[in-house]
């Protein structure tokens, strides 16, 4: 253990083999560019198990999800109850206290559900498809050929006939109405919508006609969802989007990952493996 050869950050790379070999089709989820675009190497840490997701948050998330395609699908209220209880009775939320307060609040993200899809329906919207898996294969300049792959919560069609992606959030705080307007997983959507991702679904030719965010559990007065939108996209708009997503592909195939700072830095579950960051740099350095 006193040899050099022993010490710890003296070891020569493991290897240097990239993520994806040459000519691989590279995966990109709509919802992972926003994290590929702010630091690729917080991206490949958490997707390949550095992230700490909260269980009950997360569990509590994927039960609301499920609630509500299951009413997309013609369960009734009484239906949805009867779920709701049974999955609760085999969750360990904790305390007792903490369990009944969750609940509630389960309760209220599905009736601000319930508002939302009234006000939508008065609105003009019609639902077209729930969990719209979505595929879409893309070719970059001098990159890597690229698969967008995700899927989308609701497709929907206003008026006009044109596509409207949304997505349901369940989380505390929704975002503004200028970050929704520049939202990339919203936008990434738009683009695969007017590459004719949902062409099965929609009119020949059918332009994206903007997204939306459903915040369940931030609620306006009245318990209405906050639900920022984001407008449709022009050509020049969906052009970026495409170019961006170029990039994404280039960036998570390769065998070296970039670091970046930014505002999400201090809460970053993976910055003690940041060379960016004190908590992160090797003890010893050559």
């Amino acid at each position: 253990g006193a040899h050099p050869d022993d010490w710890y950050g003296l070891a020569p790379v493991s290897t240097d083999t990239p993520l994806r070999a040459p000519g691989e089709v590279v995966p990109v989820s709509p919802s992972d560019v926003e994290k590929i675009v702010r630091c690729p190497l917080r991206w490949v840490l958490e997707r390949h198990g550095g992230g700490e997701v909260g269980a009950l948050a997360a569990v509590t998330g994927s039960l609301v999800h499920a609630l509500v395609q299951a009413e997309a699908a013609g369960a009734d209220g009484a239906e949805l109850e009867g779920a709701l209880r049974e999955a609760w009775s085999r969750l360990d939320a904790g305390a007792p206290w903490f369990g009944r307060r969750e609940l509630v609040r389960v309760r209220g993200m599905l009736a601000a559900f319930d508002g939302w899809v009234r006000s939508s329906r008065a609105e003009g919207l019609r639902l077209v498809a729930v969990e719209q898996p979505v595929q879409l294969d893309l070719g970059t300049a001098g990159g890597p050929r690229l698969r967008l792959r995700g899927r989308v919560d609701r497709l929907e069609v206003d008026p006009a006939g044109r596509p409207v992606v949304v997505d349901v959030k369940t989380g505390k705080a929704a975002v503004s109405a200028r970050v929704a307007a520049e939202h990339p997983q919203l936008a990434v959507y738009q683009l695969a919508a007017a590459l004719g991702a949902f062409g099965e679904l929609l009119e020949p030719g059918s332009q994206p006609g903007g997204a939306r965010l459903v915040y369940l559990a931030d609620q306006k007065a009245g318990g209405q969802a906050k639900e920022p939108v984001q407008p449709p996209l022009a050509d020049a708009d969906l052009e970026h989007w495409r170019s961006v997503v170029g990039q994404c592909a280039d960036e998570t195939s390769g065998s070296t990952f970039i670091a970046r700072l930014g505002p999400d830095c201090e809460r970053c579950p993976v910055r003690t493996s940041c060379p960016l960051h004190d908590a992160g740099r090797p003890v010893t350095r050559q």
